[in-house]
């Protein structure tokens, strides 16, 4: 019987033991800064919790969740990696490059698998959509990609020093999905980068900065796809989609469940909009998950790779 380590009981871990619980895994371990938070979310779910300084005297607990702040990722990680655990961490992987290099060696060296916490590539509207662009790949010229969130009322979320903001937060979804669907961007042409709600600034701490809140940027890849992404914090309400076009053809897809996923070309009578009904992709994503450590599938989705390409294109960004 497997047992998990999940660490940090933010809002992410809550999906985490979801995913875990409904792919039949129930030994499950919390482990959190401040152990209360780890206590109380432990009895919601009746699961079991351990105090933080714990987190690697259970040596039978080979495979880890982190759903903490990006600033934390990377100590946790070398601390798995080092002790030959398996991980799926939310996303940034890491905010390091060279960090990020070297666990690609390590894993790869240990034979474990290191995931990346992306979970729109485990949406079945857009693997439909890759599909799409795939078959017509020569025909796709333009690619929008939208995302948008109110955020919440926690200040590592706007802070530049806990690596919080839209691109941390958001934008990387939408990087992530763009090389899935087309390859590695090539060319930044233009971006635009701004702080709207200054008044966060009360909710992170003194000596820090507020990370941006909105952020558009329109690039190219290898084959000339014109890609924009377009991300903030500002919005009311959730919004994501993708739309794609060229000649006689056009595609559109989201995660929502009210959002159709249409694709649409000239060429043929198999136009398809239709609206499909609302998976918890935690538990898609872990199952892949657990399905590379048990060597039943091929690692080849949110792997280090991915999250390298991922950090390249941020530091041209952010550079």
């Amino acid at each position: 019987m497997k047992k998990i380590g999940i660490i940090g009981c933010g809002r992410q871990a809550p999906k985490h033991i979801m995913g875990y619980l409904e792919n039949g895994i129930k030994d499950i371990f919390l482990f959190d800064v401040v152990e209360s938070r780890a206590r109380d979310l432990a009895v919601q779910f009746n699961i079991k919790h351990k105090k933080i300084e714990d987190l690697l005297r259970k040596g039978d607990i080979d495979i880890y969740s982190i759903c903490t702040p990006p600033n934390t990722h990377d100590g946790i990680i070398k601390k798995l990696i080092d002790n030959n655990k398996h991980l799926l961490c939310e996303k940034p992987l890491s905010l390091n490059l060279d960090n990020l290099i070297e666990y690609e060696h390590l894993a790869k060296e240990k034979g474990l698998t290191v995931m990346g916490g992306y979970i729109y590539k485990f949406s079945p509207s857009h693997i439909k959509m890759k599909e799409f662009i795939e078959a017509n790949q020569s025909r796709v010229t333009k690619a929008y990609f939208r995302i948008a969130s109110p955020g919440i009322q926690s200040g590592w979320q706007y802070s530049k020093n806990q690596g919080g903001g839209v691109i941390n937060e958001l934008f990387v979804h939408m990087i992530d999905l763009a090389n899935w669907y087309f390859g590695p961007i090539e060319n930044i042409e233009e971006i635009d980068a701004q702080v709207y709600v200054s008044e966060r600034v009360r909710i992170i701490e003194k000596n820090d900065i507020l990370a941006e809140d909105f952020i558009t940027v329109r690039m190219q890849n290898r084959f000339g796809v014109s890609i924009t992404i377009e991300a903030d914090m500002i919005s009311n309400d959730f919004v994501q989609y993708v739309n794609v076009s060229g000649p006689g053809l056009s595609g559109f897809c989201s995660i929502q469940p009210n959002l159709p996923l249409v694709m649409s070309h000239t060429d043929k009578k198999n136009n398809i909009c239709e609206y499909g009904e609302f998976k918890n992709l935690h538990t898609s994503q872990i199952r892949y998950f657990l399905n590379c450590i048990d060597q039943i599938t091929t690692h080849s989705k949110s792997t280090i790779s991915e999250s390298i390409s991922i950090c390249k294109t941020i530091n041209k960004i952010t550079d």
